[in-house]
């Protein structure tokens, strides 16, 4: 049943079930603060009511110096991080060239 299978195979399994074919198990949070610790605490939470497992969904932050220096909340949620030039949106959280580099760089399945 559910608790003998591997949250990768359930993960699969639930995505079939619905007519899908991929299943997004490793997404990365190309933001910071709020909007990030919100999404990965809503994403867990609903993977863990499907499944009754932890560790179903597994998030990649980018953090940049200041993010890494005050101990961020969405950092700590985070599985691993990236880190990520510091200053103006620009260089880190809204450069698309930078996050696709690191969605590939880290294997994502998914940019949230």
């Amino acid at each position: 049943g559910k608790q003998d299978m591997s949250a990768a195979d359930m993960l699969a399994a639930y995505v079939r079930s619905k007519g899908g074919s991929k299943p997004l198990r490793r997404i990365l949070i190309a933001s910071n603060g709020m909007a990030a610790t919100k999404a990965m605490m809503s994403m867990r939470q609903w993977a863990y009511m499907e499944s009754g497992k932890d560790g179903v969904l597994e998030f990649v932050a980018m953090a940049t110096p200041e993010d890494l220096s005050v101990n961020a909340e969405f950092v700590r949620l985070a599985d691993t991080f990236v880190e990520v030039p510091p200053g103006k949106n620009v260089n880190n959280y809204a450069n698309v060239d930078l996050i696709c580099k690191i969605a590939v760089e880290s294997k994502v399945d998914a940019v949230w």
